[in-house]
């Protein structure tokens, strides 16, 4: 029901494992959702080509974009790619001006350091996002997984304090 998004100002995020690799048929619902005025968001971990990206740009309004980790080799270790990928095709969406909140899950151990949030901090001095969150690590990952017979590694999730304290280093509020 339209009156239910115009009376909560919300709108359609598309989410999942990744739906940037349903590009066709993102367009083609996002298509939809425009026509009727809907605010709409894609949450991605960017590691797809930019042609997926080309199909959808004019139709959403906001992206959500995971940033794991810095370190290519590290990103890899963890996360199993590199990610030159997935920051060359940020940059490319905010250097067309798409708008673009930089979600990264903070993992204890892993990215969690001062260092990488100030590597961060510098990364996004020249083309800033709308927003950046620090996203403490939770175990969903791990309880779905295991109900698909996956086993995963499970890590430690950091304390609010330290989490206010890497937001502080980078400036958030």
């Amino acid at each position: 029901d339209k009156a239910f998004y115009e009376a909560s100002g919300g709108g359609v995020t598309f989410s999942g494992g990744e739906c940037m690799l349903r590009a066709d048929f993102l367009k083609e619902v996002l298509m939809l959702l425009k026509e009727e005025g809907i605010h709409t968001a894609i949450d991605t971990a960017g590691h797809i080509p930019f042609e997926s990206f080309e199909k959808v740009l004019p139709y959403t309004d906001l992206f959500l974009y995971d940033i794991k980790i810095l370190d290519s080799i590290k990103h890899k270790k963890y996360i199993g790619v590199g990610n030159e990928l997935i920051l060359k095709n940020l940059f490319t969406l905010l250097e067309r001006g798409k708008s673009a909140w930089i979600r990264i899950p903070i993992i204890k151990g892993v990215n969690d350091s001062i260092e990488e949030i100030r590597g961060i901090k510098e990364l996004f001095k020249e083309n800033k996002p709308e927003k950046i969150e620090l996203l403490p690590y939770h175990k969903m990952g791990i309880i779905k997984g295991r109900a698909l017979g996956v086993e995963t590694q499970e890590f430690l999730s950091p304390t609010k304090e330290e989490i206010k304290a890497l937001e502080n280093e980078i400036n958030l509020p």
